[in-house]
């Protein structure tokens, strides 16, 4: 039951005393948790929404060097973020794994050819050993036959080069349960209300339960927050005239119908700006824009300007796609925690910093998702010299964030391997690793939990109690948007939302009036993903509801 494991990592959080005590469960919080258990320490993680609730499953969904940053001159970053993508693939093959883009060159391309073969050959040099083939430049007649949605008309070339697509939530999510395996106490949804000091230090902080409404005080030796475009706000809990260190920018993207089957990476016609098109389960992704952040952190959205802006260019490059806003499934939009630059956005640094207030205060700001690794270990020996601790060296680049299952264990349970049909064996094994004997010992208990929740996907009523039972997941939207994304679908799982409130009802101990809340912030949230829509047409509803 969620609320009885709640109720016991409360009671953990109340009575031990911690070496670190970690404020932010998206990417950098959650490494950050894993590389200091792994080093020996004792580690608390608190949330004050669902692990990688915020900018970390908003992304583009790509471990990328960020070949444009090459045009800004940042080799170092460049470099640091394709080894990181290397051992990324080594970590974690099941939700980072290798594909192609293309890059068109049009007679109008600001960025001429020899430009993207340069940029492309220094790509593959950057990233020396790395695994993956080197680009080619191939002629309008092959980029054609790679892609046929593409443009042709004026195409001069295109730049084919690798890459990596990853699930943004699911790589997050990976990094809390081994830090939670290894012995750290996490729990989403506990919001810092203010922190503990002794002799002037921060020694901890008070943690407010928004499920259970209980509010505990964390004792820690040392701090580190770690909460991406927010941290200036908790650096200013600590000290109401800090400076701002940071200038949040937003973007946003577009889940809409697969428009092709390869990577596209483009030239934005009106402002030059690149942009992505890519494939991402049976949709596309389409992105991203970059402005600065004009309102709340909390209520990004995407606004009619910038998915036409987006749909425009998409129909440009891809001419037979004739997208409308219509077409767009949905979108989400997320907060870069960028350093304070000057100049444009897009020209802004995407390098990190790591600062020790006057009271001990460890904050991680900027930085990239592809780096979080890196950030997160730099933050971990900051607080063990501040903390004077000793503790084991970094082994976050050799351990597999995913037991993998051995095809002996399966062999001793074949009365439960005959549950579920191979292939759906095979994607279990694939997404869950060890995991998979769990689900199937669910599936054992319940023959009925081997059916799908939704007769348009394919995860099955047994996950969602895996989502419950062992991923925390505590709300609908948690299991609907992050641990099996339906949310962005055509359906938007509507179908699976009175299954997914029994189960959190059955299997998370939650009330009839809990789920039905829940349900209600759910259709909410998918409101708040077309929200676009009603701003252009001059604010009448936008209907997303049970059986829409």
């Amino acid at each position: 039951m969620v609320v009885t494991q709640r109720a016991q990592r409360i009671a953990q959080l109340a009575a031990t005393p911690f070496d670190v005590l970690v404020v932010g469960g998206g990417i950098v919080g959650a490494g950050i948790a894993r590389d200091a258990v792994m080093r020996g320490l004792s580690v608390a993680l608190v949330e004050q929404g669902d692990f990688a609730g915020g900018t970390s499953s908003k992304t583009s969904k790509l471990i990328h060097g960020g070949l444009r940053y090459l045009e800004h001159g940042q080799l170092r970053l460049v470099f640091e973020s394709l080894r990181e993508r290397r051992i990324l693939r080594a970590i974690a093959p099941a939700v980072v794994h290798p594909f192609a883009l293309m890059i068109p060159v049009y007679s109008h391309s600001s960025r001429p050819a020899w430009k993207i073969n340069a940029g492309l050959t220094l790509y593959d040099l950057l990233a020396w050993r790395g695994g993956l083939p080197a680009h080619k430049m191939v002629l309008p007649q092959r980029a054609a036959a790679l892609e046929p949605a593409l443009r042709v008309d004026g195409l001069r070339v295109a730049g084919v080069y690798m890459d990596c697509q990853m699930d943004d939530a699911r790589l997050c999510l990976a990094n809390v349960l081994q830090a939670q395996r290894f012995g750290a106490v996490c729990l989403n949804y506990a919001r810092l209300l203010q922190w503990l000091r002794r002799d002037g230090a921060l020694c901890g902080g008070v943690v407010g339960d928004r499920i259970g409404g209980r509010t505990v005080e964390v004792r820690a030796r040392m701090v580190i927050n770690a909460t991406g475009p927010w941290a200036d706000g908790v650096r200013r809990l600590d000290d109401p005239h800090a400076p701002l260190r940071l200038a949040p920018t937003k973007g946003i993207h577009l889940v809409v119908r697969q428009l092709a089957q390869t990577a596209v990476l483009a030239e934005s016609r009106r402002d030059r700006h690149l942009f992505f098109i890519l494939p991402w389960a049976q949709h596309s992704i389409v992105g991203t824009t970059e402005s600065v952040v004009g309102g709340s952190l909390d209520d990004l959205r995407a606004t009619p300007e910038e998915v036409a802006y987006l749909l425009e260019e998409a129909n440009r490059v891809l001419p037979g796609s004739h997208l409308t806003p219509e077409d767009v499934l949905a979108t989400f939009a997320g907060a870069r925690p960028l350093l304070a630059f000057s100049g444009t956005p897009t020209a802004a640094s995407r390098e990190h910093r790591i600062e020790v207030s006057t009271s001990g205060l460890i904050s991680v700001m900027g930085g990239k998702y592809t780096t979080y690794r890196v950030m997160a270990r730099q933050a971990v020996e900051m607080a063990m010299r501040c903390g004077r601790f000793s503790g084991e060296r970094c082994l976050t680049d050799q351990v597999h964030l995913m037991e993998p299952v051995h095809s002996m264990l399966l062999d001793q349970v074949p009365e439960l391997i005959r549950l579920v049909d191979p292939d759906t064996l095979s994607r279990l094994v694939n997404r869950y690793g060890a995991g998979t004997l769990s689900l199937l010992h669910v599936v054992g208990a319940d023959a009925a939990l081997a059916d799908r929740l939704c007769p348009h996907h394919e995860w099955l009523a047994a996950e969602g109690v895996y989502a419950i039972q062992q991923e925390m997941a505590c709300t609908i939207t948690d299991v609907m948007a992050r641990r099996l994304p339906m949310a962005w679908s055509a359906c938007h799982g509507l179908d699976a939302l009175p299954a997914v409130e029994e189960l959190l009802q059955r299997y998370g101990g939650f009330s009839p009036h809990q789920t039905a809340e829940q349900a209600e912030d759910y259709l909410r949230f998918l409101s708040a993903a077309v929200s676009f829509r009603e701003q252009a047409v001059g604010q009448q509803p936008v209907q997303v509801g049970r059986g829409a």
